[in-house]
């Protein structure tokens, strides 16, 4: 027994397989069905532009996030690359903050260590940054 959808629809999903994959007229006739019988009242062509139009939105919204994505994965890269960077500087400068410790021992923090020898983190070519992670790494080792 054929339904009223098939007999409305069916010619259109007969030419969509002699040019889409099977899943994409599986696709399209799901969203078909879903509209079809939302909005009973509209014609076929109605409902095939109105399938599309959800097809494109949906399409430019998995853009989108695929957008966001890349620019949270690009952004992560960032993040590391920065602190490979900040680390590689600080391997760089290890010397001289293993001699301005011992220079200044029973100081609590390398900012101290600093202040006490009346340098900055950026006289030993480091940044700010690069001191916070000092300190992180310098307490992990106690």
């Amino acid at each position: 027994m054929t339904t009223r959808f098939d007999a409305q629809f069916g010619g259109i999903l007969h030419s969509a397989r002699e040019i889409l994959p099977e899943d994409s007229v599986l696709r399209l006739e799901d969203k078909l069905r879903q509209l079809h019988a939302e909005r009973p009242d509209l014609d076929v062509p109605e409902v095939v532009s109105m399938a599309f139009d959800v097809f494109n939105g949906e399409a430019i919204d998995a853009r989108i996030a695929l957008e966001n994505a890349r620019a949270r994965a690009d952004e992560a890269a960032a993040v590391e690359a920065a602190h490979f960077a900040s680390i590689e500087r600080i391997k760089e400068r290890t010397y001289e903050l293993d001699c301005l410790e011992a220079q200044y021992p029973g100081r609590a923090t390398m900012a101290e260590v600093l202040a006490d020898a009346g340098i900055s983190w950026a006289y030993l070519g480091l940044s700010e940054q690069d001191g916070i992670l000092v300190e992180e790494i310098r307490r992990g080792m106690r």
